[in-house]
C-alpha cells in the first residue's frame, strides 16, 4: 500500500488556492496580479543636506552597485547575465534574503531621477520596487525606495507577517545608508511608510 496517499489531495489544494506555488514559467515578470492578499505600499526614505554628488548621480551608482548596497547577512545580490558595460534595462538580479528563498528581478526602466526592478516568477513577492531620488526645498534631495507588491502565495504572507518583513526594511534602509554614503551629504531626516488596501 502506498504510504502518504492523502498527501495528494492536499497538496493539490494548497497549489490551487495559492498557497503554495509551483515555480513555472521559469523568469518571466510578475506584477501585482500575479500575487495574492492585500496590495501592499512601502516607502522607505532617507532626506539629505549639503550632498557632494547629484540625486541621479547617486542613483546611478546605486544601480551599479546594487551588489553591494546592503550588509550580505541581510541580501545578497548578484547580477544574472554579465553583460559588458554598466547594468541597464533587462538585466536581470538574482536575490537571497534573510528568511526568504531564492528569487530574481530585472531592471524594467530606467530615467535620471528613478529606476525600477520588477519581479519575476518565483519571487516572494509580485510587483515591483523603484529607487527615486527627488529635491528638497533645502537645496538637498531625498532618497526613496518605493515598493508595490502583493505576497505571491499565502504562505510568504504569512513569511512576511511573521518577521520577514521586518527584515526586508532592515536591508531597504542599509541601501539607503549606503546612498547617503555615496551622496557625500548628511542626513537631516528619514522614515519608513506602509499601507495596505484589498
Amino acid at each position: 500500500m502506498i504510504r502518504g496517499w492523502w498527501l495528494a489531495p492536499l497538496l493539490w489544494g494548497a497549489f490551487r488556492t495559492k498557497v503554495l506555488r509551483f515555480p513555472t514559467a521559469g523568469w518571466t515578470p510578475t506584477d501585482e496580479r500575479d500575487g495574492v492578499g492585500p496590495l501592499t505600499r512601502r516607502d522607505y526614505w532617507i532626506d539629505l543636506a549639503a550632498p557632494q554628488r547629484s540625486g541621479p548621480e547617486v542613483l546611478q551608482l546605486m544601480l551599479q552597485q546594487l551588489p553591494s548596497l546592503t550588509p550580505p547577512a541581510l541580501g545578497w545580490f548578484r547580477r544574472v547575465r554579465r553583460t559588458e558595460g554598466p547594468t541597464g534595462v533587462g538585466d536581470q538580479f538574482k536575490i537571497l534574503m534573510l528568511g526568504s528563498r531564492r528569487a530574481r528581478v530585472e531592471v524594467a526602466f530606467l530615467a535620471p531621477d528613478h529606476f525600477r526592478l520588477r519581479t519575476l516568477k518565483q519571487h516572494s513577492e509580485s510587483g515591483w520596487t523603484e529607487f527615486r531620488c527627488s529635491a528638497l526645498s533645502t537645496g538637498g534631495y531625498r532618497l526613496s525606495i518605493l515598493s508595490q507588491v502583493r505576497a505571491s502565495s499565502w504562505l510568504d504572507r504569512l513569511g512576511y507577517l511573521l518577521g520577514i518583513g521586518i527584515l526586508q526594511r532592515l536591508t531597504w534602509e542599509a541601501a539607503l545608508r549606503r546612498g547617503l554614503q555615496l551622496s557625500g551629504g548628511r542626513k537631516v531626516g528619514h522614515g519608513t511608510t506602509t499601507s495596505e488596501r484589498p
